[in-house]
């Protein structure tokens, strides 16, 4: 009698640990689960930042090399500034 009360005891405690670790087990996928899915809404996130990030320096680009361009330069110089083009006996070139 005591040696079928010792093996029922050892299959209840083995029985018992392999349920508990299937337990553990299937908590610790839904906590992955959800960090996984925590973490793939701050990619999408930070995706579309980037994007936004991209075409705000496109158009800074953009807006730079309007400003930078000669013909525009030329005219404000010639117009607001009232710059001219020197003549070529005005030019004094310095040597160093």
């Amino acid at each position: 009698m005591t040696a079928s009360l010792l093996s029922f005891g050892r299959l209840h405690g083995c029985v018992f640990v392999v349920w508990m670790a299937v337990l553990l087990s299937g908590l610790g996928v839904v906590y992955v689960s959800h960090h996984c899915r925590l973490l793939y809404g701050e990619l999408a996130q930070l995706q579309q930042e980037k994007n936004r990030l991209e075409i705000a320096r496109g158009q800074n680009l953009l807006e730079a090399s309007a400003l930078a361009s000669l013909h525009r330069v030329e005219k404000l110089a010639l117009g607001k500034l009232d710059m001219q083009v020197p003549a070529l006996d005005e030019i004094i070139r310095v040597k160093p």
